[in-house]
């Protein structure tokens, strides 16, 4: 049987369906638990929010609509996968994006949900308004 060790790079895609390798599979696997991670509409909200710069806890449950509590159960998921940094100050705690290809991302998801033809044009204006500007 051929492994994906004994393939070169380029033809690592010639390996047969299913034939997956341990070191491949925790990848796989830690693809999947990122995606967990990106997958709650609140957390979504939450970077597009920190995209646009860094907020505490506060400003980002008044901007949310969301109790403090489960702002911060959220951002603290958020921060176990560097997905937010955090910086004090004083009392105060702020938080902002943890990387930048986040938004990249987020874009990536919906350029692929833009083209969806049965969306219909009120929802596309949506789309847009949620895409997330450099």
């Amino acid at each position: 049987m051929v492994t994906g060790a004994q393939l070169p790079r380029s033809d690592m895609h010639a390996l047969p369906r299913g034939c997956v390798m341990p070191l491949q599979h925790k990848v796989v696997e830690d693809i999947a638990e990122m995606f967990r991670v990106l997958s709650h509409p609140t957390r979504i909200r939450i970077l597009t929010l920190l995209h646009q710069g860094e907020h505490d806890v506060t400003e980002l449950r008044d901007l949310l609509g969301v109790s403090a509590a489960n702002v911060s159960q959220h951002l603290t998921i958020l921060r176990a996968r560097h997905f937010v940094r955090m910086r004090r100050e004083g009392t105060r705690v702020y938080y902002s994006l943890g990387d930048a290809r986040l938004a990249d991302l987020i874009n990536c998801a919906l350029d692929l949900l833009d083209e969806d033809l049965s969306l219909t044009g009120e929802i596309r204006q949506a789309i847009q308004q949620v895409r997330l500007r450099s």
